[in-house]
């Protein structure tokens, strides 16, 4: 499905994400990056960019189910055409708000010789005003229909045109219509939607848990669990999941009033294992992590529809992401035997 004209009054699949921002991303592998001077890859990949182009994508590797996320995208230009063309390839479905400016791209450089990855984000330029109003009216649609989606997933940032208040009434309308759990994994301009109070789950970083610390104005202390745990008082939101470097994490359940510690295993101390085969040194000097967050939020959100505790769900969505790390190119792609490796040495303790 590629416009919104030809998709009036379909229905969403079970999990509607939200995907504004897309990009079409290119990832570069070098021996080693030299600044200022010619560098040449030694193996690249073109691939969906974006974080709700990443959801879907790992959506469709945990669940083995391309009839489970619909992607409601805007998008322009060449570059449109091209995450387009990517996602039918895939399998995934999309509805997309068309705008007259191109589609921003995006560039990853990983660097095994220091194992260090440097992303280059190219400029989003204003949506138009008409597929701002569209995008909405087609969330709107979606949510209010006579099958609404079980679930709603915000995604990532805003293009430039594209105003938080819009986004916060999608929220709205997908709690007071038909209560659609939402799952947001977004921070930037983020205020207006959790004003709603609406937002069920909130999966963020612990850098972006201080962000939010500091221009939401609520009393936290640097404490992460008690900072979530602040967080989900004042805006009534059900479940905080942090993820604190690549071996901790943190899961505030406020409903049930308890909080976790989760510890993820280094995946560099037992490498054999969780690949499952012997390590290949040219492959595996530099684990990627780009996409990772949003495996997580993939197989999170995707457990909890399926019944799963919040904890539960966070530790499969903590092992898929780790698994992503170990697939140099594309992102988001992971290893279901490797997951469960990595699933099965997470440390989870109450605190």
């Amino acid at each position: 499905m590629d416009s919104t004209q030809r998709q009036r009054h379909r229905r969403s699949n079970p999990i509607l994400c939200l995907a504004p921002n897309a990009a079409y991303q290119t990832t570069l592998l070098f021996d080693q990056v030299s600044l200022g001077q010619v560098n040449r890859a030694t193996k690249q990949t073109n691939s969906l960019g974006g974080k709700g182009q990443n959801f879907a994508i790992a959506s469709l590797g945990f669940t083995r189910d391309s009839d489970r996320v619909t992607l409601l995208q805007i998008l322009g230009g060449s570059t449109g055409a091209q995450i387009e063309a990517l996602e039918r390839q895939q399998g995934i479905d999309f509805i997309t708000v068309s705008t007259s400016q191109q589609t921003r791209t995006c560039t990853t450089c990983l660097d095994t010789s220091t194992g260090s990855m440097t992303e280059l984000v190219g400029a989003s330029e204003a949506i138009d005003p008409a597929a701002a109003t569209e995008y909405e009216a087609v969330a709107l649609e979606l949510l209010q229909s006579s099958h609404p989606p079980r679930a709603l997933a915000l995604c990532g940032t805003f293009p430039p045109g594209l105003c938080p208040e819009q986004v916060a009434r999608i929220i709205a309308a997908a709690k007071s219509s038909n209560n659609t759990l939402v799952f947001v994994d977004a921070v930037k301009d983020i205020q207006p939607t959790l004003a709603t109070g609406g937002v069920d789950v909130l999966k963020i970083n612990s850098a972006e848990l201080a962000s939010l610390s500091s221009v939401l104005q609520f009393a936290a202390p640097r404490d992460v669990v008690r900072a979530a745990a602040a967080l989900a008082n004042q805006y009534s939101i059900g479940v905080v999941a942090v993820t604190d470097g690549p071996s901790a994490a943190y899961l505030v359940d406020a409903k049930s009033s308890t909080s976790y510690k989760l510890r993820v295993p280094d995946l560099l101390m037992d490498l054999d294992y969780y690949l499952g085969k012997p390590a290949d040194n040219s492959s595996h000097l530099v684990l990627n992590p780009l996409g990772a967050g949003d495996t997580c939020s993939a197989a999170m959100l995707n457990s909890l529809i399926d019944g799963a505790p919040a904890v539960d769900a966070f530790a499969l969505g903590l092992a898929a992401a780790s698994a992503s790390c170990l697939v140099l190119m594309p992102n988001c792609v992971f290893d279901h035997p490797a997951m469960q490796r990595i699933h099965d040495r997470i440390a989870i303790t109450t605190i």
